[in-house]
This record gives C-alpha cells, sequence and structure tokens, in this order.
C-alpha cells in the first residue's frame, strides 16, 4: 500500500510512469536503472585489435626468452647438426651438401606460400649477404645463401624461379621428394608441420615450422644459428667472426 502524503506533496510529485524515489516513511530503497552498454563495430574492432596485439607480443616475448635463455647456456664442443642431403635446384639438378664445399652456407627452411615469416627471413638474409658481400670485407663471396622448401606439394621448380625473383640474387632455393626434403629438415632438426593435414584440400593450407638460420662450415660443418630475433648487425657480426677465426 502507498504511503499517504500531505497535500504539498502529492502536488509536486512525479507523474507514476517515472522512476520515483520511494518514501522513506514506507521503508522503501531506490534501485537506479542499469545502465546499457552497446555493443558496436567499433568496440568489437578495438577488442581484435588490442587481442592480436596481445597474442603478437606473447609470441615476441616468448622468442625473446628462449633466445636468452639459450644465449645464458654454458656449453661444450658443437651440436649435432647437418648431415649430407641431396635436393633439387630451381633448374632441377641435383644439388647435394658437397656441392657448397667451396664456401660457407647460410642455410634456411621455408615454404614460398608462406604469408609473413618466410618473406621477412629472406629479406633479411638478403641484408646480411649485402654487408658480408661488401668490397674488403673477410667474408666476399664466401658465404652462399639456401632457402630449402617444406612444401613438396606446391613448391614446384616453376613456382620456387617466381617466388626468387622478390628476393636477393644469390639466394639458391631447394627442393626435393618428401622423403629428400624430410632427411635434410632431420639432419638440421627442423620441425616442420601440414598445419591441414587433416582437411580434404591439398592446395590451401600452411606449414608451421621452426624459424632458424644455420651458418655451415664448407666442410659440413654446423658453426653457428641464427633466430628471428637476431638482428642483421648480430649475424653479421658473428659469421664475419667465425670466418675471420678459420683464416687466422
Amino acid at each position: 500500500m502507498r504511503a499517504r502524503t500531505g497535500p504539498c506533496l502529492r502536488r509536486f510529485s512525479k507523474p507514476a510512469n517515472q522512476n520515483t524515489k520511494p518514501d522513506a516513511a514506507a521503508g522503501g530503497s531506490a534501485t537506479p536503472p542499469k545502465p546499457r552498454l552497446p555493443v558496436t563495430w567499433t568496440s568489437l574492432g578495438l577488442a581484435v585489435v588490442i587481442g592480436g596485439g596481445l597474442v603478437a607480443y606473447y609470441q615476441y616475448e616468448k622468442e625473446r626468452r628462449t633466445t636468452q635463455a639459450m644465449s645464458k647456456v654454458v656449453s661444450y664442443g658443437k651440436p649435432s647438426l647437418g648431415g649430407p642431403f641431396t635436393l633439387v635446384n630451381m633448374e632441377g639438378e641435383p644439388v647435394t651438401d658437397a656441392s657448397f664445399a667451396d664456401g660457407y652456407m647460410l642455410l634456411y627452411f621455408g615454404f614460398t606460400y608462406c604469408p609473413d615469416i618466410c618473406p621477412s627471413e629472406l629479406v633479411k638474409m638478403g641484408k646480411i649477404m649485402e654487408r658480408l658481400d661488401a668490397d674488403g670485407a673477410v667474408t666476399k663471396d664466401k658465404v652462399t645463401p639456401v632457402f630449402v622448401s617444406l612444401d613438396c606439394k606446391r613448391d614446384s621448380l616453376a613456382q620456387l624461379k617466381s617466388y626468387s625473383e622478390d628476393f636477393h640474387p644469390k639466394v639458391e632455393f631447394l627442393i626435393g621428394s618428401p622423403g629428400q626434403v624430410e632427411a635434410a629438415a632431420r639432419a638440421y632438426r627442423v620441425y616442420f608441420s601440414d598445419t591441414n593435414e587433416l582437411e580434404d584440400d591439398d592446395t590451401d593450407y600452411l606449414i608451421d615450422h621452426s624459424i632458424v638460420m644455420y651458418l655451415v662450415s664448407p666442410d659440413g660443418e654446423f658453426q653457428q644459428f641464427f633466430t628471428q630475433l637476431s638482428s642483421v648487425q648480430e649475424c653479421v657480426e658473428r659469421i664475419t667472426a667465425i670466418v675471420a677465426e678459420a683464416e687466422a
């Protein structure tokens, strides 16, 4: 039952359909309306951008801490990486590890349909080569950059030729049969996996793989590896030091 009010209060009271503060004499309490928060395309887009940034930052930090941790490890000798391999170049000619015995090899495993990481690493490889082949450099004409495709289904010789036009002209692009590619990757402990291996589509898929460059000596011995976080300057300095020490 509504509490009785005097004439003055009734005169200035609000219409019944508006939210009013209940009379204290009735022992009621005010319940303010809950604000509505509309969801707009702008807010959704902002959420996606923030989420993507957090994922990218997480990946960056993971790689940075891994590299940092590995740099603090005291190791003796060199890891057992590398070994003989047989592949073919863009001309369809057989290429083996012995084909690079006249110099060092800067080796990277990837695939031409990679949307971002492989192109970025190949651009970095090109910048490294420009510095290594500079006039007067101890490394001039002593390092050959090599790209080994992990995608035997799609990376044909024609595809490799077309892809190579966007990168440093000295990069050797190699491919082989599934068994040959797997053997080469296993020798360098390169992880790779078809992310769509359970799907029926054989043309639209990505390959998850290790993101590492390997420096290999003329005698086929592993010398150094460089992760995605290794800068061009770091790579050049380390490669130069290794070549200079070997020739001292």
